[in-house]
């Protein structure tokens, strides 16, 4: 009678062998001694790695950032109740191990952004699968294989559509040689001052996120708020519950009191804002569901909480920020769907600015949806695009080893069409396409920025906005005639930056920039550079580009490859004050 053990090897060895007599003894070893990297762990995540392993791969490593929601339990089928709050990608890699014993998964609960997973972690992996669903990471792993010179394979999902593409540095496309769609832009005044929407809230309460607890941004639209909100950092202890308090008042009361007596904004169409002090609200303690009626027995997320549970979580979340767990973190923040606490303090923030402005309140499923624009994920969706990930993760993997061209290989890009399918088929292949010639990313093209006037922009706006949330870029460090105009080591105007000839405060026009002029971007975060060409175009539509510029791709003029020096020598001028200009995440 065979022992535990014995039963176990032999189960082994009958996968392995019917694995080999399905694939073939050349694939089967190729596929067993091929190194992966697995970006994200979610819903196409999850499936990717069970089929990866089925599928004969024992040597992957995964990155995720993320931790289990009780909301992913009804597609990420790897995850459980138990494994609620913990790494999506060490579940995920112990539950793989399970479906093929003595498989490698090695899991990395972090941002893939990180700097450890640059071009030389990349350069250690035979092919990269990704399996996210956020535009700026897809963007960065792109750029870092391309760097590396990693055959990429890119999927996504959508409700009830996907596409799976392989990528590989001169031989295909890559994910930005087609521009994706980009985030609505909402112009200043609307968020500031004349919200009609719950998004025109929610983006408010991000921005204010930012400004409470991220670091010091001119650019936020929020600025004006800033001494009263950041006052607070430079304390030491904090009374959290108080500094709430004193905060939900400046918002909630004084503020909307101002903006209130700017008569010129209001009619009888539009009515002015409420003010909403602390004790009143306090007493609005009914909630409603979402169908405007008494809450009925839905999930507590789904619930449109009381006026008085908004004030107590968003007080109970500026109260957890200033916590000595996370105190060290307030003034370098970001926001994140995925963090509870800042989660929390955006949609309480944003309800409460809708009960000042007459807007109806949104539940937390419905505010987490917007504010991390998601559209509700599939299942079956996200399995078959797991399933056609391996198979083109298969064909590219042949053909590299056969030193063909991916292009002149059996892989596919891939589209998942319903409810309308193409042809009455709801997968549509499509041969891989060359590289865009007018791709800045993984061509000679150059990126060209467009925007009204050089005397708007100051160096460090121009950066955050165009550089950072045009060009995708993490980092990025602007050189103008060889000399270095901006580094991400001195993002603000400081003695430090100033002795390294820096100015974040400048405008392009103080630097010598002038319609045409040609710069260079260096993001080693990222992997990336490219030549960028800025154009002043004074007819830039204010209804198409509310955030001032435009972002195309030119073939433009190549600079021989030499090191530009950091220390820039450019004459003092004394600064002009800009015409600000905001685009909002």
């Amino acid at each position: 009678m065979l022992n535990g053990a014995d039963a176990l090897l032999g189960a082994k060895r009958r996968r392995d062998d019917g694995l080999r007599a399905v694939l073939g003894k050349e694939r089967h070893a190729l596929f067993a001694s091929t190194k992966l990297l697995v970006v994200g762990a979610g819903g196409i995540g999850c499936e990717l790695l069970k089929n990866l392993v089925l599928t004969g791969f024992t040597d992957i490593e995964v990155v995720d950032l993320d931790t289990i929601d009780v909301s992913n339990l009804n597609r990420q089928f790897l995850f459980r109740r138990a494994h609620v709050d913990r790494s999506k990608a060490e579940v995920a890699a112990e539950a793989v191990q399970q479906f093929q014993p003595g498989s490698k998964v090695v899991a990395h609960h972090a941002n893939v952004k990180e700097p450890q997973f640059g071009v030389e972690f990349m350069s250690k992996f035979d092919a990269v699968v990704n399996a996210l669903d956020n535009l700026e990471a897809r963007r960065h792993v792109n750029r870092i294989c391309l760097a590396a010179n990693k055959p990429l394979l890119e999927a996504g999902s959508t409700g009830y559509l996907g596409q799976v593409a392989v990528i590989r540095k001169g031989e295909t496309e890559c994910f930005e040689c087609e521009a994706k769609p980009t985030q609505t832009v909402y112009p200043y005044c609307t968020i500031r001052s004349t919200p009609e929407k719950p998004v025109h809230c929610l983006v408010w309460a991000k921005n204010l996120f930012d400004l409470c607890f991220g670091p010091a941004d001119e650019s936020n639209l929020l600025s004006d708020l800033a001494e009263e909100m950041r006052k607070f950092q430079k304390e030491d202890p904090v009374d959290g519950e108080a500094v709430g308090k004193t905060i939900y008042k400046q918002l909630f009361e004084v503020d909307v009191q101002k903006q209130a007596a700017l008569e010129d904004l209001w009619s009888e169409a539009r009515p002015p804002p409420m003010p909403l002090p602390l004790e009143e609200a306090l007493k609005m303690d009914t909630g409603v569901s979402p169908s405007g009626v008494p809450s009925v027995a839905v999930l507590d997320v789904q619930q449109v909480p009381s006026v008085a549970a908004d004030v107590r979580g968003f007080v109970k979340a500026v109260a957890s920020m200033y916590a000595p767990d996370r105190r060290k973190l307030v003034g370098q923040s970001v926001f994140s769907k995925d963090d509870a606490v800042s989660m929390d303090f955006v949609h309480c923030a944003a309800n409460l600015r809708m009960t000042n402005y007459r807007i109806a309140r949104l539940s937390r499923w419905d505010a987490q949806s917007i504010a991390g624009a998601i559209i509700p994920a599939v299942a079956s969706t996200n399995a078959i695009v797991a399933g056609l990930e391996v198979v083109q993760l298969m064909h590219a993997l042949k053909a590299v080893a056969e030193g063909k061209s991916l292009r002149e290989s059996s892989s596919r890009a891939v589209w998942v069409r319903y409810p309308e399918p193409s042809r009455k088929k709801i997968l549509q292949p499509s041969r891989l396409q060359r590289p865009n010639s007018e791709c800045f990313v993984c061509s000679a093209a150059t990126a060209r920025i467009s925007v009204r006037s050089v005397d708007d922009w100051k160096i460090a706006g121009f950066i955050k906005c165009c550089i950072q949330g045009g060009l995708g870029t993490l980092r990025a460090a602007l050189y103008h005639n060889r000399t270095c105009i901006f580094d991400p080591e001195y993002p603000e105007a400081s003695e430090e930056a100033e002795e390294e000839g820096l100015h974040p405060d400048w405008t392009l026009a103080q630097w010598g920039i002038g319609s045409g002029a040609l710069l260079q971007v260096e993001d080693e975060d990222g992997g990336f550079s490219c030549n960028l060409v800025v154009v002043e175009d004074p007819d830039l539509s204010d209804e198409a580009f509310p955030g001032g510029f435009r972002v195309d791709a030119c073939a433009g003029p190549q600079v021989a490859a030499e090191p530009p020096s950091k220390k820039a020598a450019v004459e003092s001028k004394a600064p002009t004050p800009p015409t600000e200009v905001f685009e909002l995440d």
